[in-house]
């Protein structure tokens, strides 16, 4: 009976908590939906309407701003994931001097605040004239975030049993050839999941993109969405449908990859 209380007990936490970290979204959602209107007192007088939307997509940049974040956090992914993919393979397979202080030096970087980045980073980008250029900031979103993309594939390397190396080996593989076509697949789960990582991070970011954009035309969206609050009037309406529309890639990304979570969660393949 007690073990049934405690299990109740539990799931009424946990609804608790969900619907807690919900509402604010959800909340979001529904005064997107009030055309002009956003903060109408009354739920009963809610006429639900697209106009706050219609404005948002024909008549502000935020879809040009939609793209130049797109493809700052493509640029992210396709320099972050190979290059922390094969970090994470030489940190759990080779052996090296200096192996590990290599590795928590890599990890250290984490623990830096992103503003103490933006100096050094601005620096830079001006010596290499980087400014304005969304694939270069997204060389910018992968080198922040690639630390912990490492330490999550390194781990599931890590859990991988070493036979499959040495049944590789007697087969004629090659050191590349055994990560590529042996070891790769098997810790997709952990790929999957750095992948998500980055790009949620990438795509929420501002300051980086505040700092080292500074062309309007290449605004990605987070920067964009300032546009929406002036020195005397803010328009309400199009930032909560703008925060809207932004929300969903990050939601799609998670849910496409969310079984992935559960294999990287539960630690992989065991020896």
């Amino acid at each position: 009976m007690t073990r049934r209380l405690k299990h109740v007990g539990l799931n009424v936490v946990g609804a608790l908590a969900i619907v807690f970290m919900l509402v604010p979204f959800l909340w979001t959602i529904l005064e997107s939906f009030h055309g002009s209107d956003v903060f109408a007192p009354v739920l009963s007088l809610f006429r639900p309407s697209l106009s706050n939307y219609r404005y948002v997509l024909l008549h502000t940049a935020i879809p040009r701003e939609f793209l130049n974040s797109l493809i700052a956090c493509a640029s992210a992914l396709a320099v972050s994931i190979p290059v922390a993919c094969m970090a994470a393979y030489g940190y759990s397979r080779l052996r090296f001097r200096g192996r590990s202080v290599l590795f928590y030096g890599v990890l250290i970087t984490q623990l830096l605040p992103a503003t103490a980045l933006v100096i050094p980073l601005y620096r830079v980008w001006s010596l290499a004239h980087a400014f304005n250029d969304l694939v270069a900031l997204g060389v910018a979103y992968a080198a922040v975030n690639m630390a912990l993309a490492i330490l999550l594939m390194r781990n599931f390397f890590d859990n991988l049993p070493r036979a499959l190396d040495d049944a590789a080996n007697i087969d004629g593989c090659s050191r590349f050839q055994t990560f590529w076509y042996i070891l790769r697949p098997l810790v997709m789960p952990a790929v999957a999941a750095s992948a998500v990582f980055v790009f949620v991070n990438a795509w929420q970011d501002y300051l980086l993109a505040s700092s080292l954009i500074t062309n309007s035309a290449d605004f990605t969206v987070n920067v964009g969405l300032y546009a929406f609050e002036g020195a005397f009037t803010t328009d309400w309406g199009a930032i909560l449908a703008s925060s809207v529309l932004v929300s969903v890639p990050s939601v799609l990304m998670f849910a496409l990859a969310q079984r992935y979570f559960v294999r990287v969660a539960s630690g992989g393949v065991k020896e």
